[in-house]
C-alpha cells in the first residue's frame, strides 16, 4: 500500500475541488495510506508541522499549498503540485490552469456584450496572471480591439496604498469598460475600489473574475461574475497520474485545468449596446439558442429587415448573427460534455437535434473534433 502525503488548502474552492476529484479516484481505484496535516488551529503552524514529518517515508506527494514547497521538492519521490511560479519544475508534475483558454473565453464573453473598451487587472511576477493577459489581449486584437488598458501591482500588506493606485487607474479608464481580473481575489479588489470612488458596477465598469468560488462571488458587492475552472476533473486525473508515477508507469507531466463556463452575476449583467434592435436580437438569442432557431427567427424578434440587422450586428459585434448562435450552442455542448455523463444523443436532444449524426457533424465543423473525441480528450472522470 502506497503512503501518500496530501496537503491541500481547503479554505478556498480551488483546493476543495482538487481534493474532491482526488478522493473520487482514490476511493475507487487506488489503495493508498493517506496522510494529511492537522488543521492550523491545532498545530498553529503548517510549516512547522511539515518540518516535523519525515518526508522520506512517503511514496508520493499531492500538494496544493505554497509554503514549504522547497523542502518537499528536495525529496526524490513522485510528486504532483498545484504551484506555478514557473511552467515546469524539475522532477515534478504540475497542475496548471489553462490560462490561454481562460483569457480567450473572457475576451469572447465581453465582445458578446458589445463593449468597445477593455482592460485587464493582474499581479506582478505571477506567470499565470501574465499568460491570461496575453491570451485575453491577443483575442481582442484579433477582433479589432487594440487599445487594451493594463494594470498590475505586487500584492503587499499595504492594502490602502495599493487600493489608492488601483482607484486612480479605474477613474481614468474610458467608460463603459469591461475589466477582466486575473482571479476572483483581484476582481473583488476592483469592486471595492469602484465602490470607494463611486464608479457604478456594471453601468460604468463590468468586472469578471476567475475561479468562481461561489461564497466569494456571491458575498461581494455586487455579486461577481466568474469563470468556472474544472479542478474536480484535474484532481481526479492528478491522483491517477500520481498513482502511475509511484508504480513507474508514467513520466512527469502537466495536468491542465480547463475553463468550463462563465457564471454571470450582477457585476457583468448588462449589454453595452444602445441600439434597441440589437439588444432585442441578443436577448432573443440568449433565451432561445438551445432551440433550433434560425437567423430569420432572430430577425422576427426585431422590427428591422434581415439585411439591416445583419449589417448592424456585424458592425457592432464583429461577428454574424449565426456566429453568436453557434458560439452559445457550442459553449452549452462543451459544458455538458465536460460536466455530465449524459450520452451524446441526449445532449443533442437538449438543443433540438433529432439526428445524432447531424449533431456530431455540427460540433466537429465548429470545433475540429467530434463530441466523443472532445469528451475523451478532456478526460472526463467517471
Amino acid at each position: 500500500m502506497k503512503k501518500v502525503l496530501i496537503i491541500v488548502d481547503t479554505s478556498r474552492l480551488t483546493g476543495r475541488d482538487l481534493l474532491r476529484g482526488a478522493e473520487r479516484y482514490i476511493s475507487t481505484f487506488a489503495q493508498w495510506e493517506v496522510n494529511t496535516l492537522d488543521p492550523n488551529y491545532l498545530t498553529g503552524d503548517f510549516s512547522r508541522e511539515i518540518q516535523r514529518l519525515k518526508l522520506e517515508k512517503f511514496d508520493g506527494f499531492f500538494i496544493c499549498y505554497t509554503e514549504n514547497i522547497p523542502s518537499i521538492l528536495k525529496i526524490r519521490k513522485p510528486k504532483i503540485i498545484h504551484y506555478t511560479p514557473k511552467e515546469m519544475i524539475a522532477g515534478t508534475s504540475l497542475i496548471v490552469t489553462s490560462s490561454s483558454k481562460i483569457g480567450s473565453m473572457a475576451a469572447d464573453y465581453f465582445i458578446s456584450l458589445g463593449f468597445e473598451n477593455y482592460a485587464y487587472c493582474g499581479f506582478n511576477n505571477i506567470i499565470w496572471s501574465d499568460l491570461r493577459y496575453q491570451s485575453y489581449s491577443e483575442t481582442l486584437v484579433r477582433n479589432g480591439f487594440t487599445d487594451i488598458k493594463y494594470y498590475k501591482d505586487t500584492p503587499s500588506k499595504n492594502k490602502d496604498m495599493n487600493q489608492k493606485k488601483l482607484t486612480e487607474w479605474l477613474k481614468k479608464l474610458p467608460k463603459p469598460i469591461a475589466v477582466f481580473a486575473c482571479n476572483d481575489d483581484r476582481a473583488v479588489y476592483i469592486l471595492e475600489a469602484c465602490k470607494s470612488s463611486n464608479i457604478n458596477v456594471p453601468e460604468e465598469v463590468v468586472v469578471l473574475g476567475v475561479d468562481n468560488d461561489d461564497l466569494v462571488c456571491n458575498l461581494s458587492s455586487p455579486p461577481l461574475s466568474s469563470i468556472t475552472l474544472d479542478f474536480k476533473n484535474a484532481g481526479f486525473h492528478a491522483a491517477k497520474h500520481l498513482n502511475q508515477l509511484m508504480t513507474g508507469n508514467a513520466k512527469n507531466a502537466i495536468i491542465d485545468v480547463d475553463p468550463v463556463e462563465i457564471i454571470t452575476r450582477r457585476s457583468t449583467d448588462i449589454l453595452a449596446v444602445e441600439d434597441k434592435e440589437l439588444i432585442a436580437a441578443i436577448v432573443f438569442i440568449r433565451n432561445h439558442f438551445y432551440k433550433s432557431i434560425q437567423v430569420s427567427d432572430v430577425v422576427n424578434a426585431t422590427s428591422i429587415s434581415r439585411r439591416e440587422l445583419e449589417y448592424r450586428f456585424k458592425l457592432e459585434f464583429n461577428k454574424t448573427i449565426q456566429d453568436e448562435i453557434d458560439r452559445l450552442r457550442i459553449e452549452h455542448i462543451k459544458k455538458m460534455l465536460i460536466t455530465s455523463r449524459e450520452p451524446i444523443y441526449k445532449i443533442a436532444s437538449t438543443l433540438d437535434f433529432t439526428d445524432p449524426e447531424h449533431f456530431s457533424r455540427y460540433f466537429k465543423n465548429l470545433t475540429g473534433a467530434s463530441p466523443s473525441v472532445f469528451r475523451q480528450n478532456i478526460n472526463l472522470y467517471r
